[in-house]
């Protein structure tokens, strides 16, 4: 991980013992996390009367933070001279929040200064942000609603399983984004899956997407349902559309959402592929629609795990709102497990879901291929197929967006003989110019 690096000194005087002041410096852009250490002289070394020799306070400096608009973060007094800021966690005694640019400041309090002042040195680094895959689940279920996993439980697995991010979404209930707990190197990002007789959708990215209870009986009301959490900053996203048994059934094209939840966990498969028929239909009448895939996962059963199918995203960080921004962009692919076949894109800074301009040249790199793999590169022209065979483990093709209105991968695999069943599946690249912009 990148990082910047500032240094700020600061002599304190004795007749500002006692004091508070604050020392300002500034937040770039990009930053993901952030550490605050310093530095002073708080001892004295003496020998007592049995020519011992021990240690003095002379100084006692203590340190709180503010962020922008004086928004106060945390304290930790003097007890520690160096502290961690995030979004996905923050040290002891401070809030974990997004690293927001602008002037900061830090709290430097006087308690205790020697007669000839104290000079505090203050290292502040800033960890940049990275554009690169992160894993996760869109979909997961505790015992807040019918799951049998509370959310430390789903933490360990989801660590076991090696993702980067979790959403948790039980039906009808959000309580539990109050208290998602901490994970080194896992984000835990709110979420509910407002849950109704004529269909599910999830609510992602905040901790309270609407207020009143979560029951309609009108299309009337449940436009005003999704909209009021649209309004507070959730992404929508219809949920297993085609599912025989809890699909989406107040009309697809009369609901606004961000995304579909193309590939379901635990939706028969032949659900899946009426979506991805249907999706592929939306792309072709020229219509953007962002696709996402999470395991529904409940319990722990035979052929049902985390993860599966995993929606592999191109983000900036593994900050929740940058994870979320990148899904909504379609910067991603789904593969049906986190340690399946990967899709790259080297293609002068374009990834899955961008809008590109005529003739661009798209180069995919494959990587954990079988053998008798097939990959299908798709257009609303054609399909063509690469054969993967024996001994190839990565392949690299380069194609054009030229003449067609995207440009989307696929990877289907055969587990057992006679049964293809999809491996990968990516966002299209958008011919610029061929498509209606906006929420569906």
């Amino acid at each position: 991980m990148n990082k910047k690096e500032v240094t700020i000194e600061r002599i304190v005087e004795k007749q500002e013992e006692g004091l508070y002041f604050p020392v300002k410096f500034q937040v770039p852009a990009h930053v993901e996390e952030m550490e605050i250490a310093y530095e002073y002289e708080r001892y004295s070394t003496e020998e007592n009367d049995r020519e011992e020799t021990v240690k003095k306070e002379k100084n006692i400096i203590d340190l709180a933070v503010c962020g922008t608009g004086n928004h106060y973060v945390g304290s930790s007094g003097s007890n520690r001279n160096k502290i961690h800021l995030s979004s996905y966690g923050s040290s002891q005694g401070f809030a974990a929040l997004e690293i927001v640019p602008g002037e900061w400041q830090i709290i430097l309090g006087a308690y205790k200064v020697e007669e000839k002042g104290c000079k505090v040195v203050y290292r502040i680094t800033f960890y940049q942000k990275e554009r690169k895959i992160y894993r996760g689940d869109t979909h997961i279920h505790t015992i807040g609603s019918d799951g049998n996993c509370n959310l430390e439980e789903i933490a360990g697995q989801a660590k076991k399983a090696g993702l980067d991010y979790v959403f948790i979404t039980d039906h009808n209930n959000y309580s539990h984004n109050d208290h998602l707990p901490a994970v080194k190197g896992l984000t835990m990002i709110p979420g509910a899956e407002w849950t109704h007789y004529k269909g599910h959708a999830g609510m992602l990215g905040v901790n309270r997407p609407f207020d009143s209870p979560f029951c309609v009986n009108t299309e009337a009301e449940m436009k005003e349902k999704l909209c009021q959490a649209g309004t507070r900053g959730a992404k929508i996203v219809l949920n297993h559309p085609f599912c025989q048994n809890c699909g989406w059934k107040w009309g697809i094209e009369r609901t606004q959402y961000d995304m579909i939840e193309i590939w379901n966990g635990s939706t028969f498969p032949e659900a899946n592929r009426k979506c991805l028929e249907w999706w592929d239909g939306q792309l072709r009448e020229g219509r953007k629609i962002p696709v996402i895939g999470g395991s529904d996962y409940h319990r722990t059963e035979y052929g049902r795990m985390i993860a599966s199918p995993c929606t592999c995203v191109y983000a900036e960080s593994r900050t929740g709102s940058d994870i979320l921004k990148a899904m909504t962009q379609g910067n991603s692919f789904l593969v049906y497990h986190p340690d399946g076949p990967t899709a790259d894109c080297e293609s002068g800074g374009y990834f899955f879901g961008d809008t590109v301009p005529e003739g661009t040249e798209i180069k995919l790199h494959f990587r954990k291929l079988r053998a008798n793999d097939r990959i299908l590169l798709i257009t609303d022209r054609n399909t063509e197929e690469l054969a993967v065979g024996d001994g190839v483990s990565e392949l690299r093709c380069s194609r054009a967006v030229r003449n067609v209105k995207y440009l989307r991968a696929e990877i289907w695999r055969e587990p057992v003989p006679g049964e293809q069943m999809p491996a990968l599946l990516t966002n299209p690249f958008y011919a610029d110019g061929a498509f209606s912009a906006g929420r569906m």
